[in-house]
């Protein structure tokens, strides 16, 4: 983990933070994205600490709340035989903790070996969240839209 963490100048969070900054030169925050790995399956107090780095962010970036949401997506389901499939049940429990957060769903998103999609499944995911996004910022989409690959 110390390698991966140097990646981001030994501060993930802050390298997050001064990407958001950089981002915010040249458009608008319009939300997050989280994908929650393995790591912790199954801590009840995920939400908390999720809700702690989201409060931290909307300050630090100089964002309001109620304009911007969370979109969690679910670790591969159990449809899939996900390894970590437990932690749905506590990711669910995100939008109680955080009023402005969404669950997306991963129901029938391929995985490869129990733990990470497949190309094909990540799309979907990817799709979930960006239909979701898009009716939140007032765009109507058919549940039944396609978009291309």
């Amino acid at each position: 983990m110390a390698n991966i963490i140097k990646i981001y100048n030994g501060n993930p969070y802050q390298y997050l933070v001064d990407m958001g900054k950089l981002a915010q030169k040249d458009g608008v925050i319009k939300g997050f994205l989280l994908h929650q790995g393995e790591s912790n399956t199954n801590d009840r107090e995920w939400p908390n600490k999720v809700k702690g780095i989201y409060e931290n962010l909307i300050k630090d970036l100089n964002l309001k709340a109620e304009e911007t949401p969370l979109l969690a997506g679910e670790l591969v389901n159990a449809d899939q035989q996900g390894a970590c499939a437990s932690m749905n049940a506590v990711i669910a429990e995100l939008p109680q903790t955080i009023p402005n957060s969404y669950v997306i769903s991963s129901a029938g998103c391929t995985s490869r070996e129990r733990l990470h999609f497949t190309a094909a499944g990540y799309r979907e995911l990817g799709k979930r969240y960006g239909k979701k996004m898009l009716s939140l910022l007032g765009y109507k989409v058919a549940e039944s839209a396609q978009f291309s690959n």
